[in-house]
């Protein structure tokens, strides 16, 4: 690991430890923050703002478009079971658990604002409904 990549994971673990939300594991979150770095970052750049990102890698903060999907879509992207016209992203599948990908998606929601983590909470309400 590069000392500017362990200098970004420093931060970024910093940060998410005392950011979690009300109700988020913060043990859970600081996981999440490493896994991204280590899986997620070179495409995706920085969390919260996308810097460095590829121009094809969505970004994942309060300006990105992530916190519109369910938390179980969002899984089911990076596992590779859901697949869409264009992807480019590989699959996760073998590489993250569905355990690892939540705690990916724990640090997300770190970032995004309260109105944002209020629909996305319901959107995946509703995604889990329409799977029973």
């Amino acid at each position: 690991m590069t000392i500017k990549i362990a200098l970004a994971l420093i931060s970024m673990l910093a940060l998410a430890a005392g950011c979690a939300s009300p109700g988020q594991d913060p043990t859970a979150v600081q996981r999440g923050a490493e896994s991204y770095v280590v899986n997620c970052q070179s495409c995706h750049g920085e969390a919260s703002t996308g810097a460095g990102r590829i121009a094809t890698a969505s970004t994942h903060g309060p300006d990105g478009h992530t916190w519109h999907h369910a938390d179980g879509l969002l899984t089911d992207i990076v596992l590779g079971i859901f697949q869409y016209s264009g992807r480019t992203m590989p699959s996760f599948e073998g590489q993250l658990s569905r355990d690892e990908v939540n705690d990916i998606l724990s640090f997300f929601k770190t970032n995004w604002t309260e109105e944002q983590l209020s629909f996305q909470t319901e959107v995946s309400q509703n995604w889990e409904k329409s799977r029973e």
